[in-house]
């Protein structure tokens, strides 16, 4: 495994000696889902847990192989039901990734990512009672990957599949997992 990340980076890095490199900014929209692991406190419990997802980042590339990003995620809405609790809430997360690519032809490349990112989710209860309100944070890891097309020189889509975890930290449990699909704008300055 070593040797194909050695040859992997190297084959990119030789690659992407036309690239252009500079500030990065872009847009996305897409669907997100909540996957909650199966130790969760909603065993079994019946989801209304896709949504659309908005994201926006900064970031800087060198090349084609190589950009970091410093990304908002507006994750959506859920909501959790075993029959007797219902758990609803809105989840967005800052995040702060490296992506590495790999150029296929001169406008198409696929890339990987991995970073960290940190989540807060606004959740509503109603296991005792009126809607009980609550917050949660956390720090977890995310990766992902996809297939960049350039437009132009300074424009480029992206069609990328995230996944970003969620774990409480106090009790050291994960919670699950937000798989989301987005298509974003990516425009180099």
């Amino acid at each position: 495994m070593k040797y194909f990340l050695i040859a992997l980076l190297s084959l990119a890095f030789c690659t992407s000696a036309y690239a252009k490199d500079g500030l990065v900014l872009g847009l996305g929209a897409g669907k997100g889902e909540l996957q909650l692991d199966e130790g969760s406190n909603f065993p079994n419990a019946d989801t209304d847990d896709e949504d659309s997802t908005r994201n926006a980042f900064i970031g800087y590339r060198a090349g084609d192989a190589l950009s970091f990003e410093l990304g908002y995620h507006d994750l959506g809405e859920f909501e959790v039901s075993n029959g007797l609790t219902t758990l609803s809430g809105e989840t967005d997360s800052v995040s702060l990734s490296a992506l590495l690519g790999l150029p296929l032809t001169e406008r198409f490349s696929i890339f990987g990512r991995a970073g960290f990112h940190h989540w807060t989710v606004e959740t509503a209860s109603n296991a005792f009672g009126p809607r009980d309100r609550d917050e949660a944070n956390g720090t977890d890891v995310m990766y992902g990957a996809g297939i960049r097309g350039e437009i132009t020189e300074n424009a480029a889509i992206r069609l990328q599949y995230d996944k970003m975890k969620l774990s409480d930290e106090e009790d050291d449990a994960d919670i699950g997992d937000y798989d989301v699909a987005s298509v974003v704008l990516e425009l180099t300055l």
